[in-house]
């Protein structure tokens, strides 16, 4: 591959960073003022986007998010076609490889919700709509109820990797050249955020398995029903507030990554 096509896949990779990192924050900020009672409101992705829309300039910003996002989304596929991080072809890296395929599909499909409710044609978002007609889905098939409950599973594994990657620090292995007066701050900011992301995706799997298990798909749910399942917990606001103030965290790491993030290409 040629400098300038590296630069330019450097481009996306950073491009795809900042925006990761921009929804994250929406996602975060207005879940906390909802869990805090300062206005706002419980938002998956896609309906942060929607907040985006009724800014000033929304169209114009959510054009901008949706480059980025498919920036991220090119970056995934690449590294999970070409092997950027020499992840191999044993059982855990092509594990790894699968991942990053699945990462760059689902930033691409929010790259294109973006684009469509910048241009007004995409507003009407349910949280949990596409969990609950994928189990339904698979609940019309043989043994589809176990491939749904093993797709849970295989997300509240996920969960359990982002919890692994916030307790050890090894996410931070993505950095390079921290300055050292900022380093424990953001290595705070980022096991905050990878904490919380195990959290959300624990409850998602969880939810996804009971709903398969009982064959009730409207029971599946998506980012925000796993915030209404914390909210309903005991000390419910209190854990929805912490678990968004990490996902805010992790939202300024992507920052981080876009700026200090090591990317590599062969």
């Amino acid at each position: 591959m040629d400098q300038q096509n590296k630069r330019r896949i450097e481009s996306f990779a950073k491009a795809g960073y900042v925006a990761k990192g921009v929804v994250y924050i929406l996602v975060g900020v207005l879940t906390a003022m909802a869990a805090f009672g300062l206005g706002g409101q419980k938002s998956s992705n896609s309906e942060a986007l929607v907040q985006v829309k009724e800014l000033p300039g929304g169209g114009f910003l959510l054009g901008i998010l949706a480059a980025g996002l498919a920036g991220y989304s090119v970056w995934r596929l690449i590294q999970a076609i070409k092997d950027t991080e020499q992840k191999g072809t044993s059982a855990k890296g092509i594990g790894r490889r699968v991942a990053y395929a699945f990462s760059g599909l689902l930033y691409g499909s929010l790259a294109f919700l973006a684009l469509r409710i910048g241009m007004g044609n995409g507003g009407n978002t349910s949280g949990g709509s596409k969990e609950k007609m994928v189990i339904a889905e698979l609940l019309d098939k043989p043994m589809g109820k176990y491939l749904a409950i093993l797709i849970g599973l295989i997300t509240i594994g996920n969960g359990a990797y982002q919890l692994k990657k916030a307790i050890t620090g090894s996410f931070m292995k993505e950095v390079r050249h921290l300055p050292a007066g900022q380093f424990n701050l953001l290595k705070r900011a980022g096991q905050a955020g990878f904490a919380s992301r195990g959290i959300v995706f624990s409850i998602i799997g969880f939810l996804f398995v009971r709903a398969a298990w009982l064959q009730r798909p409207q029971e599946a749910e998506g980012t925000k029903g796993a915030f209404t399942f914390l909210q309903t917990s005991p000390f419910g606001d209190l854990l929805l507030g912490i678990v968004s103030l990490g996902l805010i965290g992790y939202g300024v790491f992507m920052f981080v990554q876009a700026r200090y993030s090591d990317i590599s290409i062969d």
